[in-house]
């Protein structure tokens, strides 16, 4: 019985880490066609205004046409953003790992080990997360990314 619970605790963890990770990237890619639209009826409205093809060609080459065209840059995760996930999956883990340690001692003595192991690795894995995101933390703060910056700003 005790090998049966720790697969059900398995297969419902990852089912709902897939569930997670697919509802974060169904909201990333509504949020982007949501900016791509926006974007598009811009374009098309300015299109509108401008008529002819000279006012848009001479549109274009102006530097506002030019930074129009490039687009929005692609967005990535500032800094802090990325530690703080670390941190919260780290403790999720941590969490995790020290209560199956725990239910050891509620399954039958053949499948504790079982049980131990599972309990062993999520409870590493969270340390490895923490100890990542502390890592970051001092590397970010070291190269001064914590404030917004980029290398290149800086």
């Amino acid at each position: 019985m005790g090998t049966e619970v720790v697969a059900i605790v398995m297969v419902f963890g990852t089912v709902a880490l897939a569930v997670v990770i697919i509802t974060r990237a169904l909201f990333d890619h509504l949020r982007r066609t949501k900016a791509e639209r926006a974007q598009a009826e811009i374009f098309n409205k300015l299109m509108d205004k401008l008529g002819n093809g000279q006012e848009v060609l001479a549109y274009l080459q102006s530097e506002a046409g030019q930074n129009l065209m490039k687009g929005a840059p692609p967005e990535k995760p500032a800094t802090f953003t990325r530690i703080l996930n670390s941190v919260q999956y780290g403790t999720v883990c941590l969490v995790m790992g020290t209560g199956i340690l725990v239910l050891q001692n509620i399954v039958d003595r053949y499948s504790q080990r079982d049980v131990v192991i599972v309990g062993t690795l999520v409870l590493t894995l969270g340390i490895a997360l923490l100890l990542g995101a502390g890592a970051s933390y001092l590397l970010s703060k070291t190269l001064g990314l914590l404030n917004g910056k980029t290398i290149e700003q800086k």
